[in-house]
């Protein structure tokens, strides 16, 4: 009987051992898991930075290239008003000074 009582206490003792094993590994389980949702966390927000950077990059050198277009259409633009100008305007000088005059045909 007292072996048995013995085992039985011997048995009691290996549990309770065994479930403190399982609580640590638990607990270590656990604080893995937080530390690799916080990298995951950290390293999501590196990414969403990252590419944030890239678009505000991207949208920097697409202004710049539109401006550059802007700049070139509105040269022409000027460039045709100057050549139409030079070509009429001893044409519309006459005109306008005939007006003037009454010398209006």
């Amino acid at each position: 009987m007292k072996t048995l009582i013995r085992e039985v206490i011997q048995l009691d003792q290996q549990a309770r051992l065994e479930i403190e094993e399982l609580k640590k590994e638990k607990e270590e389980l656990f604080n893995s898991f937080k530390e690799m949702k916080a990298d995951l966390k950290n390293q999501q927000l590196l990414e969403l930075e990252n590419q944030t950077k890239q678009l505000e990059v991207d949208a920097q050198i697409l202004f710049e290239q539109r401006l550059v277009q802007y700049q070139e259409k509105n040269a022409i633009r000027e460039a045709n008003i100057v050549k139409q100008y030079e070509a009429n305007k001893d044409v519309w000088l006459k005109e306008l000074m005939d007006f003037i005059l009454g010398e209006d045909n």
